[in-house]
């Protein structure tokens, strides 16, 4: 059975025959950011990134499980009045049920990627608040779950390449056990000229088994992982195949809002076109100090981080503030 008929079939199964709660509804947000870089290598560029996003949609939901939404994703960033920037457009299903998730279309990102900063950036929420594609997502409920999605970022023309993001992460969380898998794969090809041009092929992988402490120390979270970072990548007709590999660790610890991160990775430089430039260092350690509130309808989170590579400390300082106000417009009965 190929891809589309599959996807059908699933939407199929996700709406239920009773859409008795119809409601046309609303959703819109707000995005605040501050995150000054000082940075100081040869892997990392130091930047500010200030500005704020708003976002609005509008749609219809057939029931607690199934709606279509469409909207705008607007970014200003402080300075650039009159840099006319145009605002990203959502537009996308969402259908589930006890155990599956679909989402299809141009959907927003927050509460949906989660990825080591290895293989996504942090700086990707600030420029594409939006995935453009699929995600399908399980969970047993039980303690474990696993996502698949694919994020197109450049549809082929003659001025623009043609490029995309697939990946999957996959959670195991069973008494003291944790288990985490991430993999993130970029495809990026020509243009419709197409002369000089070579495909790129790229893409990483982590697998970080760990401990769940909390319930042994007064904490609210406590864990440490420890596993592999790999990595592969290639440019067709310039150089062949690479496969970097190395240990990577994480401590995660937090008590009432207040955190602490830890991330240690040792082992081959790194190349991965979607990840953070620090892991091209053959050594690279981070410490996350933060923190964070959350109400129904707002959240915010302060963070000091320390970076380390060879020879050199770097800063960053982060402060963002998210808002979001989620209501219906009326209800509607269908004959």
């Amino acid at each position: 059975m190929k891809l589309m008929p599959k996807l059908l079939l699933l939407v199929a199964l996700l709406v239920p025959l009773n859409l008795l709660s119809q409601q046309f509804v609303y959703r819109a947000g707000f995005f605040g950011f501050f995150d000054n870089r000082e940075y100081f290598n040869d892997f990392v560029n130091d930047q500010t990134i200030f500005g704020t996003r708003i976002s609005a949609e509008i749609g219809y939901s057939f029931n607690s499980g199934n709606r279509i939404m469409t909207g705008l994703d607007y970014l200003y960033e402080f300075g650039s009045k009159g840099e006319w920037i145009a605002p990203d457009f959502t537009a996308y299903y969402n259908g589930r049920n006890e155990h599956w998730n679909l989402w299809l279309g141009a959907f927003p990102r927050i509460n949906k990627l989660s990825m080591p900063y290895a293989l996504m950036s942090d700086t990707i929420p600030y420029y594409r608040p939006n995935v453009e594609g699929i995600l399908l997502e399980y969970n047993s409920n039980n303690g474990f779950r696993h996502n698949v999605w694919i994020d197109w970022n450049g549809r082929q023309s003659y001025t623009r390449n043609e490029s995309f993001l697939l990946g999957f992460s996959g959670y195991l969380a069973k008494n003291l056990f944790l288990y985490q898998h991430h993999f993130v794969m970029t495809h990026f090809a020509h243009t419709l000229n197409g002369t000089g041009e070579h495909i790129r092929d790229n893409g990483a992988i982590t697998i970080l088994p760990g401990l769940s402490l909390a319930n042994k120390l007064p904490l609210d979270t406590l864990s440490l992982s420890a596993g592999i970072l790999a990595s592969y990548d290639r440019i067709r007709d310039v150089y062949d195949f690479s496969f970097p590999v190395g240990f990577l660790a994480v401590l995660d610890a937090n008590y009432r809002g207040f955190g602490f991160k830890g991330t240690l990775y040792a082992g081959d430089s790194q190349v991965i076109t979607s990840g953070d430039g620090f892991y091209k260092s053959d050594f690279y350690g981070r410490t996350d100090f933060f923190y964070q509130k959350t109400t129904s309808n707002i959240s915010g989170k302060v963070q000091f981080s320390m970076h380390f590579i060879p020879g050199i400390m770097d800063l960053s300082m982060m402060l963002v503030v998210r808002a979001s106000l989620d209501g219906i417009f009326a209800n509607h009965q269908s004959n």
